[in-house]
């Protein structure tokens, strides 16, 4: 995999029989109280991003949700890391039985800012 910038900055990911652009949005927030362990939850988001290969991650864990954004490999199947997710992550909330997999438009820092700014989350916290 090889990751290039297009003309207008954004990132280009460059596999041996594909080119993608963009990311992914994982979220997840609780259905009651807050996230038990902060720590706690983004190592065993950061273990899992390892496992799976995931690219240019970033994790962002508030009171009462998380926003996982990466890119994956195109072998990656969607639900099959959805599941292992929330398998691992049942101890640290309880969770709300809904969540967010999304399209993203690029997962460098000033993007992810902007959404997150839009949203009503700072990305610094």
């Amino acid at each position: 995999m090889k990751i290039e910038y297009d003309r207008s900055g954004r990132k280009l990911y460059k596999f041996s029989h594909s080119v993608a652009q963009g990311g992914y949005l994982y979220a997840h927030k609780t259905s009651v109280g807050n996230i038990v362990n902060k720590e706690g939850l983004r190592n065993v988001l950061s273990a899992i991003s390892k496992k799976y290969e995931l690219i240019d991650v970033t994790i962002k864990v508030y009171d009462a949700i998380f926003l996982l954004f990466f890119m994956s490999k195109p072998s990656l199947v969607p639900q099959e890391l959805i599941d292992i997710i929330q398998k691992n992550i049942a101890s640290f909330a309880n969770w709300d039985e809904n969540y967010v997999w999304t399209g993203v438009y690029d997962l460098q820092e000033e993007y992810i800012k902007e959404y997150l700014t839009k949203v009503g989350y700072e990305y610094d916290q």
